[in-house]
């Protein structure tokens, strides 16, 4: 798959002020999942409460209260858990919106970050001297849920002040090669398959657009992955249509349809399996 194609469309934050820090809770989902995507944003992700899996690259990491993982841009990462009582933080934003307009030295720690010859570590446990992170993402919670005035230019500030003392502790990974084939056609697949999932997607289909026997397929993209290609795409389905259902009126036959299902009856199911709840249910426990 083209790397454009597993590529995570969602803007974070707004168009003038591009960052975000939210809070995810696992409270009834037997097998939460973040499926595999990448951005060309940093991500920062801070576990508060029970355990997970963290998929970043080719790597699993298992994850525990106090630890933190950083997802370097255009990373491909998904997130796991077969614990209801996960909570973990998270914190995204684009490298280039913490950049000066007049250069000077410090920006050259920036520009080493953004053009990959250093990177942020994977993953940080408790056992690591973390309070100071542990303190600053806190703030940047904080700052970002008040809205205060000013509060951007506290998180840019607070941003800006972990990676300085990152780099000042000597956290910073130099990096010494470039990315893999195989990582570039994981991440052109799927993209390919948020750009149609609303369309009869199947193995067959997959197979021919990149040139692979079904059976290739299917082991490749279920080592790569974690999930099994049915799994994956409901998952990007199902994503797609729990938005339209907060952010649309339409019937659920209709948001049905336009994330590939023709099946309402099996929607339904796949919709109540992944959520808890089945789309009705859901629309109205989010009061939209």
């Amino acid at each position: 798959m083209e790397k454009q194609k597993l590529y995570e469309t969602r803007r974070h934050g707004t168009p003038r002020f591009p960052m975000e820090c939210f809070i995810t809770r696992t409270e009834g989902i037997q097998h939460f999942q973040f499926p595999l995507h990448w951005h060309r944003n940093v991500e920062i992700m801070q576990v508060l409460r029970g355990t997970t899996s963290v998929t970043i690259g080719n790597e699993t990491f298992s994850g525990e209260e106090g630890d933190i993982f950083f997802i370097n841009q255009e990373e491909l990462h998904r997130v796991a858990s077969e614990d209801d009582q996960l909570v973990y933080r998270t914190v995204i934003f684009p490298l280039q919106a913490l950049t000066f307009s007049e250069s000077d030295a410090s920006q050259t720690y920036l520009e080493q970050l953004i053009q990959g010859t250093q990177r942020f570590p994977v993953q940080l446990t408790r056992k690591k001297d973390c309070d100071f992170l542990y303190a600053l993402l806190y703030q940047i919670q904080n700052a970002a849920e008040q809205k205060s005035s000013g509060y951007e230019l506290m998180v840019k500030a607070l941003l800006l002040q972990m990676i300085a003392q990152m780099f000042c502790r000597h956290m910073m990974i130099p990096v010494q090669h470039a990315p893999s084939e195989k990582s570039q056609r994981l991440k052109e697949m799927l993209q390919y398959i948020r750009q149609h999932y609303a369309s009869s997607l199947t193995i067959a289909v997959m197979a021919e657009q990149f040139h692979m026997s079904e059976k290739y397929f299917s082991r490749y993209f279920r080592i790569a992955t974690g999930q099994n290609f049915t799994a994956y795409l409901n998952t990007v389905r199902i994503e797609k249509a729990q938005s339209l259902l907060l952010e649309t009126d339409e019937t659920v036959l209709e948001i049905a349809f336009a994330c590939g299902y023709e099946n309402v009856s099996y929607f339904n199911r796949v919709f109540r399996s992944q959520t808890g709840f089945s789309p009705l249910q859901y629309r109205s426990a989010s009061g939209a």
